[in-house]
Order: C-alpha cells, then structure tokens, then sequence
C-alpha cells in the first residue's frame, strides 16, 4: 500500500515514519519551499527526535502528483486555514487507487464553519473520509512511547480500514462511528488547552486547572449534544484523552500559546514565537460563531476568544467566570 500525505509538518512525518515502519510506501507533500529545503536537507523535522531521522526511502515533494501517484490512502495533515483550498488544489490529481481519504487537521473551517470531513466531502466525492485523532503529541509518537487514537468515519469498513492499517508497534488505533463528537472535541479541546495554558502562565493552582478542565469538557460536550453526538464520545481518546494531552503537554502548541500569554505576552507575539499553527487560535472565533448560531453557551471559548482577539486581561476574564449566576452542575 502507498499513503499519500497532503502537508509535511510534524504529525504528518510522526505518522508517516509509523506507516513506513510498517512497510507502506510513503510519501509527503511540502509546499513550503523554505520548509521543503530545510526537510530536504537535514532529513529532519526539528519537533521530532533526533533520533528519528526521515529516511531517504520516504518521498518529500513539492509536487502534489508525484505523491499522490497510485496512493491507497490520502491524509491531509494540514493546518486548518488551508486545508479546503488544499482539497479543491489537489482534487485532479487524485490516484483512482484511492480507497479511503484521512484527515488528522482539527478545527472548524474558518470561512463555512463547517467540520473538516463534510468540507473534504464536498471537494473530494467519492473515497469515504476517516478522521484520525485523539491524544498524539507527535514527538512522542516518533520516539516510540505508547500512544492511541481513535478512528471514525460514518463508513465503517473505512474507518477500520484506518484503525487497521495505523495500528503499529507504538500505535495503537481504535475504530469509531461518532464523527460529529470527535470533530467537535477535536477541534475545541485546543481552545480549552488555551485557556489551561493561560491559567498556568499566571500561577494558578491545581485547583483551578482541574476546574477549567471539567467545566471545559462540559463546554465541549454541550456543542457536541446540540449537534447530535454521542455524550460518551467526549469521555472516550478524542474528549478527555486529548484534552488532558493538549492542556499538560510542554510540546503542545496551544498549551505554551497560553503559557505565554499568561505571563503578559501579547497574543500575536506569541503566536510568532511558536514557530508553527496553534490551531486552537482559529478555532475560537469559528466556534464561538457557531456556538452563537446554535445558541449554545460557551463561557470558557468566549473568554478565550476576547483574550485572544480583543486585548482582554486574563485576570478579568477570571473575575468574569467566578461572578457568573451558580447553578446546579449540568452540561
């Protein structure tokens, strides 16, 4: 089997080295031509170990044809801003060969709102469209600690497809049906990671992490139930699992996002300092303008967002959350 990867970043090469250790023929596309040189060049991407070079048998390219040539499986690893526009770009070229389409981009789709599988739906018909996720911090994928996701696709033999052929040494990947709940926790769970980050920038305590955590996987959950998912879902590897992944890990973006901007680092600053996407930033205001279509109430996000977006001081947001009306606890 071959597998094609639409993006070249860190998660897209932790998993690539997964399925090349596997015997997959692997190949990657990188249309960033500094990042293409730089792969090309070192045979390394600089969030992953040291120790696990990109052997030369794994394809980097910057012609999305070369990758998708005769590939069985095609898995955009993109960031969230682009990946409809990488879609519809890639579109002619993909391989009759083609069985099932993978997304591992979380977030919601800035211009429709939309969830990434309906957007990859729409401009790729045909293959069935998997989503790949979960608590997978790819640094650690890379080196070998054990890690699993979860695959999920209204196709069922699809997503097994996934589960199946993911499954490796290290990885170890189960198949779900709730595409809604993964997406939704997917994609917010960055935001709350945001919000953790902040929390832990300033000095806060245990207390109140554990705190903004649980009301914030509620926050996720009640989204989720407004669209028909499964509650348990949000209990399951994409919920809490991620969650707890997204809102400890020193290597997660959104979490060091938070961090700095807790200890008084403007937001656009931080976000320069990263040296990579913190989807969690896009998805606050998609989300929040979803939440309000849906009329849904997001205190957590909406906190976020004015944090992020309008110059907020996080201690007021803090002050905020603490005076709202007490109520009994209930998503």
């Amino acid at each position: 089997m071959k597998a094609g990867f639409i993006g070249a970043g860190r998660w897209a090469l932790a998993l690539a080295l997964k399925l090349y250790e596997k015997g997959l023929t692997v190949a990657l596309y990188e249309p960033d031509g500094q990042a293409l040189a730089r792969l090309l060049a070192t045979r390394h991407h600089p969030d992953l170990p040291e120790s696990v070079p990109v052997p030369e048998a794994i394809t980097v390219s910057s012609d999305p044809a070369i990758v998708l040539d005769r590939s069985d499986i095609t898995v955009f690893a993109t960031p969230s801003a682009v990946l409809a526009s990488a879609a519809e770009r890639v579109k002619p070229l993909l391989s009759s060969f083609c069985q099932v389409i993978v997304s591992v981009t979380k977030g919601i789709d800035p211009e429709t709102k939309k969830r990434f599988s309906v957007v990859l739906k729409e401009h790729l018909p045909g293959p069935p469209v998997v989503v790949l996720a979960g608590p997978g911090i790819p640094y650690e994928v890379a080196d070998g600690d054990p890690t699993s996701l979860v695959a999920v696709s209204e196709d069922e033999s699809a997503a097994r497809l996934v589960r199946d052929t993911f499954t490796v040494r290290n990885l170890r990947v189960y198949s779900h049906t709730d595409v809604v709940g993964v997406e939704i926790a997917a994609a917010f769970k960055n935001v709350i990671a945001i919000a953790a980050g902040i929390a832990d920038g300033i000095g806060l305590g245990i207390n109140a992490k554990s705190a903004l955590l649980t009301r914030g996987l509620a926050e996720i959950t009640r989204l989720g139930l407004a669209l028909n998912a499964n509650p348990l879902t949000f209990a399951g590897l994409a919920g809490m699992g991620d969650l707890i992944v997204t809102a400890f890990s020193e290597r997660s973006r959104n979490h060091r996002l938070g961090m700095a901007i807790g200890r008084g680092i403007p937001p656009e600053t931080a976000l320069k300092q990263l040296g990579g996407v913190a989807e969690g930033y896009w998805t606050a205001p998609a989300g929040l303008e979803l939440a309000r279509k849906l009329r849904i109430d997001l205190p957590i996000t909406e906190e976020v967002y004015k944090i992020l977006y309008q110059g907020e001081k996080p201690e007021n947001s803090i002050e905020r959350l603490l005076k709202r009306p007490t109520k009994k606890e209930f998503y």
